[in-house]
């Protein structure tokens, strides 16, 4: 089987370059040579290994649309968990060369289940310690971690609202799905003291610094999670910029965190909450209508252009998006995450 040559090109322009097999995906290739790049779900269900293909030939194999919708494949974007090359490549991928390792951070440790409630008709708080001696949670608000079923090699990704702690807390808002595996998890077996295998963080959502810009974070559903640790941060760390959490959902028992969110504004002069249900019933007291036609509004009356970090699922972040360009938002003031289904 051919070998071929594989370059990767960072946001900044450097690259690391190595040898891939025609029957073997990138991302594997790469691992198998000590290179870490960005990666998550490794089923093609995600867009965390995404980039673009500006010289050479590759077959895809299955990945989910929404992760890597036809328009985009047609631009030779590509997953590369699922790219496998034909030729000598070259790849162009959305991150810094300081996300590339050269050995597997992220050890997987131990953590205990310390508390488990539903939240909403399809939310579940799931709290965690940290409980192999270490105390230590290392996070930039935005990134994810990696939790594994118990029992099994099955693990998803979820971004945690806490920030970073030496007391090993973690906090995670899990929407719960009819279909899927860890869903199936919480409802039916986890229970208060049981141990879960994490492994994490990972990821390139985050906050960026613009000087005292204002920050505006849109968030659809259980996207509210990071969101919430990066405010928090903010909070943590006494950053001044004025931002605005516009929070979503579609029905208003969908809704969760509304203490936490006004809390939060309270001891935060520069915070502005803003809960929006789309079809909200005549009692709702909150914003009424889609988390994307009450930015819209904002953003329309806004004195200075904001930073936008947007996070939820991809109706929600692609509606979002196009807003931002009708009204003349850069693209490199939109930092954004979506929330995919796995294939699998």
């Amino acid at each position: 089987m051919a070998n071929h040559q594989i370059k990767i090109i960072t946001q900044e322009g450097e690259s690391v370059s190595f040898d891939c097999a025609e029957d073997e995906d990138i991302i594997s290739a790469a691992i198998r040579q000590s290179i870490f790049l960005m990666s998550s779900c490794r089923e093609g269900g995600c867009a965390t290994c995404k980039g673009v293909c500006t010289e050479g030939d590759f077959e895809m194999g299955k990945v989910s649309a929404q992760a890597l919708p036809l328009e985009e494949q047609e631009e030779d974007m590509v997953l590369l968990c699922r790219c496998y090359p034909t030729d000598n490549m070259v790849v162009e991928v959305p991150y810094t060369f300081d996300r590339i390792s050269y050995s597997e951070e992220g050890k997987a440790f131990p953590a205990e289940i310390v508390e488990l409630e539903q939240v909403s008709s399809n939310v579940t708080k799931l709290c965690l310690k940290r409980s192999d001696g270490e105390k230590q949670i290392k996070l930039d608000s935005g990134q994810y971690y990696d939790l594994e079923i118990p029992g099994t090699q099955t693990t998803r990704s979820y971004s945690p609202a806490n920030i970073e702690n030496n007391n090993g807390d973690m906090e995670f808002l899990i929407r719960v799905l009819d279909e899927g595996k860890f869903s199936h998890f919480l409802k039916n077996d986890a229970k208060v003291g049981q141990s879960i295998n994490v492994k994490g963080p990972s990821g390139i959502f985050g906050l960026v610094a613009n000087g005292f810009t204002p920050r505006y974070f849109v968030a659809g559903g259980t996207g509210l999670a990071p969101i919430l640790s990066m405010v928090r941060f903010m909070q943590e760390w006494g950053e001044p910029q004025p931002c605005t959490i516009y929070f979503g959902s579609t029905f208003e028992e969908e809704v969760f965190y509304v203490e936490e969110l006004t809390q939060l504004a309270r001891e935060m002069d520069n915070l502005t909450v803003k809960i929006c249900v789309w079809k909200a019933t005549d009692s709702w007291q909150g914003e009424k209508g889609s988390v994307v036609d009450v930015l819209k509004k904002d953003l329309e009356s806004a004195a200075t252009k904001p930073d936008l970090y947007l996070c939820g699922p991809p109706g929600m972040v692609d509606a979002t998006y196009t807003v931002c360009e009708q009204l003349g938002i850069a693209e490199d003031k939109i930092y954004l995450e979506k929330f995919l289904p796995s294939v699998s």
